[in-house]
């Protein structure tokens, strides 16, 4: 259905990737409906017909309108590999990605948002003509209103450099963020792909809270999305009883870092199970689940009980903040296996202080989970990857590990494989092109436009570095000054970030309990 708005102001929402990825993102739905909650304001979606290769010049979902037509062209980035995308995107409309190649007031006035982007808006800048730092409820309806009162260009002006909008000579400004999520917008209807299965099946999405109570040192979500809030259980049964409706739908998607801390978790669960519907959670805190809790999620139709210990070493999770045993896991596997539900489980390679000998003793692990597994295939599942420092936590200044270090790793894990346990690696050029871009900087956008106009593959990558000039080591393996912090502040001072960083490390390495330093 098209909104029918004459005079609007006309803003395309820019998904960076395939229209499933964009129907799996509950931000970008929200963003959609919110924007056209406001009756000055038509927003359409763009998406890619493909994440690499030849593009045809984009437009619109809604009505084929051409990318370089709209007033507005908003691009939320949660994946550094977007932005390779998003520079496809602009080169097939016609359109230079690098911002300084376009004089000022010509084209669409281009916002780029997202964790990605606050997190490390050194890079988004030489994309972006603002960078939206924080949330999108509170930022987007600004936008919108001074774009369609003095032009996207005078709007400009008047955004620049206060708070949650960053523009090139900003000396920095504060995240903004939604203090209050019963009062936030949350979308009832939602646009999906019918009978795709992905990536719950037909569910209505619904985000159950924001941030996490425990900060991992490695995990950028949790900082970005800090501090932590939840919606009430009456709001949260509000969307759900509007959204199953409005959808057709018989299954609830909840988004959370981590579901059952909050505080009506159990009941909420209870009453979709009551209300004859289904519902999906991902990856679950380890220390958070029960018998009680898996036995709900099995009567919820949960087949999978999804949980990341990232490691099995009580030395090495010291170091990250995030200790999850083998017993533990064995325990939930139990409750799981008993309620013919499967088990999937995260692992990383590459902490501080991990040695070949740690990966052993994880296959070791694993090797004796699998005798108490039931005989059905795949009962459990492992998927491995690299640690990938991220910007503004503590962990931000840890080297990648090396191609030749993880798969020897990998294959040492790999010796647990059976016909109950398989160990699905991440591809380790992926996480190092993840690495780059996360700790990048004017280089890297250049590189990234390059990257882009030679098609998006991911060996191209190496080929427009040698045609720059451009040494990827430094970013993946070397030092790296955190600029971002100089552009964005979130709350947490860089020096804290180091000392937390410097405890870790020597938690990991010597085993010792250090006191905590602010991650």
């Amino acid at each position: 259905m098209v909104k029918r708005c004459r005079d609007c102001l006309r803003v395309g929402l820019l998904y960076p990737a395939i229209y499933e990825a964009a129907v799996a993102s509950l931000a970008y739905q929200n963003m959609y409906y919110l924007l056209n909650s406001l009756e000055y304001v038509y927003a359409e979606r763009i998406v890619a017909r493909s994440m690499a290769g030849p593009e045809p010049a984009p437009r619109s979902l809604e009505t084929g309108r051409p990318l370089r037509e709209f007033d507005v062209v908003v691009v939320p980035v949660s994946y550094e590999l977007d932005y390779v995308t998003l520079g496809r995107l602009f080169h097939a409309a016609g359109l230079p990605l690098l911002r300084r190649e376009m004089r000022r007031g010509e084209g669409p006035l281009v916002v780029v948002g997202g964790p990605v982007a606050s997190m490390n808006p050194v890079v988004a800048l030489e994309f972006a003509d603002l960078v939206a730092v924080g949330e999108a409820e509170p930022l987007l309806p600004l936008l919108a209103e001074k774009a369609y009162e003095h032009g996207p260009w005078r709007a400009l002006e008047e955004l620049e450099c206060r708070p949650g909008f960053l523009a090139p000579g900003c000396e920095g400004v504060e995240k903004v963020v939604v203090r209050d999520l019963d009062s936030a917008f949350h979308s009832t209807v939602q646009f999906r792909v019918p009978g795709s299965g992905e990536p719950w099946g037909e569910a209505y999405m619904v985000e159950a809270s924001r941030g996490c109570p425990y900060m991992c040192r490695f995990c950028m979500e949790a900082h970005f999305l800090m501090p932590l809030r939840y919606r009430s259980l009456g709001r949260l049964l509000e969307l759900i009883e509007r959204g199953v409706e409005a959808n057709g739908v018989r299954r609830v998607a909840f988004y959370a870092l981590s579901f059952f801390d909050h505080p009506a978790a159990d009941r909420l669960l209870e009453h979709v199970i009551g209300e004859g519907l289904e519902a999906s959670i991902g990856s679950l805190r380890a220390d958070t689940l029960n018998e009680d809790r898996v036995e709900l999620l099995a009567r919820a139709g949960q087949r999978v009980v999804t949980v990341a210990p990232e490691t099995l070493s009580p030395r090495l999770c010291r170091g990250i903040g995030k200790c999850i045993g083998y017993d533990r896991v064995e325990e939930i596997a139990g409750w799981a296996w008993a309620r013919r539900m499967h088990v999937k489980l995260y692992f990383m390679l590459g902490l501080p202080g991990e040695t070949d000998r740690d990966v052993e003793e994880y296959a070791e692990a694993l090797k004796k989970l699998s005798r108490r597994a039931p005989p059905v295939r795949e009962a459990i599942r492992v998927t491995v990857n690299p640690m990938v420092p991220k910007p503004h936590t503590p962990m931000q200044f840890h080297r990648l590990i090396d191609r030749a270090t993880y798969e020897r790793r990998v294959r040492i894990l790999r010796r647990a494989q059976s016909k109950v346990l398989t160990v699905e690696p991440l591809s380790y050029r992926y996480a190092y092109a993840q690495t780059v871009i996360a700790r990048g900087d004017e280089t890297v956008a250049r590189l990234v436009d390059e990257w882009a106009r030679l098609g998006g593959r991911l060996g191209q990558l190496w080929t427009a570095a040698r045609r720059l000039g451009v040494n990827l080591d430094r970013y993946a393996y070397g030092p790296v000054e955190p600029r971002w912090h100089r552009l964005v502040r979130l709350g947490l001072p860089l020096k804290a970030l180091e000392r937390a960083y410097t405890y870790s490390t020597a938690e990991a390495e010597n085993g010792n309990s250090v006191e905590h330093g602010g991650g």
